[in-house]
């Protein structure tokens, strides 16, 4: 079945949903979520979600119900404040109660084609992340794409990567990384093992025909990079990604059985501990009766 092609011209998120409780741990995806509002000029919704406490400081005003979750929401309101005096940016505070996983689903919901925004442990990969994780369900459940952020920001994104294995998801991450950051260099990079080779495949041929199937936005296949690794798919990426400065990858995510994969089936694990650097998740369009499948537990 052929795939639907996108429209290819440079596209603007309508909006941001960051998912934060506005601690010191998300200080991260708070000042990425600021940049990118500024720089694609768009509203950023910060949302808080009740959730059974993580700190034992946090038991008593959980036990307490109510009076715990006004208070907790009025010190979150106080720092939101605090956090944009003086901003110029449209910004927003949103509450939940429940889960976090379907808190954040169902709010990205009522944002459609919003990017969400989440953060991550510097000291944990981002296969721990994913695998098991509130990541992972948003990854699963999300009509939008899911920014995992790692890093410090040093300014707006410029050095981006897109991992490939010729799939259709790998082309919808190209495709929505050209769209959203126009005028950029990206590099597509594709590892193999030589041992596993189809002499009828050169590696580089196909990764030509690949770019040539992607609907890009005029001009943007003059700024793509193909580069090709020879070795272990996910050392080759971590090493690509820690000595070019890597900003951000951008994966293409699979449906495999209602299960999401992320490019390489079973490698994908090994791959999502290499990326060290902030990771921006595209999902497919969700087909009819999916929905039922990824429950937002």
């Amino acid at each position: 079945m052929r795939r639907r092609m996108p429209d290819p011209s440079p596209t603007t998120p309508p909006g941001l949903l960051l998912a934060t409780d506005l601690s010191a741990r998300c200080d991260r995806p708070l000042e990425r979520a600021k940049q990118l509002a500024d720089e694609f000029s768009i509203p950023l919704v910060v949302l808080t979600v009740h959730d059974a406490p993580q700190a034992p400081g946090d038991v008593l005003q959980w036990l307490d119900g109510d009076a715990g979750r006004a208070h907790q929401e009025r010190a979150a309101r106080e720092e939101f404040a605090r956090e944009f005096a003086g901003s110029s940016l449209q910004v927003a505070q949103r509450f939940a109660t429940g889960p976090a996983p379907a808190a954040i689903l169902d709010s990205a919901a009522t944002l459609p084609g919003a990017i969400v925004v989440a953060g991550a442990s510097q000291h944990d990969s981002l296969g721990d992340l994913l695998l098991g994780s509130t990541v992972e369900k948003l990854a699963r459940g999300l009509a939008q794409p899911l920014l995992v952020v790692r890093q410090r920001v040093r300014g707006p994104y410029r050095r981006i990567m897109v991992a490939t294995d010729f799939t259709p998801a790998a082309a919808l991450a190209l495709e929505t990384a050209a769209r959203l950051f126009p005028g950029r260099r990206i590099t597509v990079f594709h590892a193999h093992d030589a041992d596993t080779l189809a002499p009828d495949a050169p590696p580089h041929a196909e990764l030509i025909r690949f770019l040539d199937g992607c609907a890009l936005p005029p001009g943007a296949r003059e700024l793509v990079d193909p580069v090709i690794g020879e070795g272990e798919p996910a050392s080759q990426l971590a090493r690509h990604v820690v000595d070019n400065s890597i900003d951000l990858v951008v994966l293409g995510l699979h449906e495999e059985s209602a299960l999401m994969r992320l490019l390489t089936g079973s490698r994908s694990e090994y791959l999502l501990q290499a990326v060290v650097c902030d990771t921006l998740l595209v999902r497919p369009p969700v087909r009819p009766g999916e929905d039922d499948e990824n429950e937002k537990t």
